[in-house]
């Protein structure tokens, strides 16, 4: 639960910050979706994961920042 939840400090979960992508609980459904009805598009899911990979270290940064202005905030 700690890695997955938002902390307060940074605003993003643990494991975004170290691994660039939300953590996903699988589970079990038994309800037809478009996602699996339809085949998946190789191409476009590459390219997602590759501009979600971009985004990582401007995560990362905004994270840093939000943390950086809570300390400064305590400190005074």
């Amino acid at each position: 639960a700690y890695r997955t939840t938002p902390h307060s400090t940074t605003g993003e979960t643990p494991f975004r910050l170290v691994y660039g992508i939300e953590a996903v609980i699988p589970v079990e459904v038994g309800e037809s979706s478009r996602r699996t009805e339809q085949p998946l598009d190789e191409e476009m899911n590459d390219e997602a994961l590759r501009e979600e990979l971009d985004l990582v270290e401007e995560i990362r940064t905004g994270a840093s920042l939000r943390e950086a202005t809570l300390k400064q905030k305590i400190a005074a």
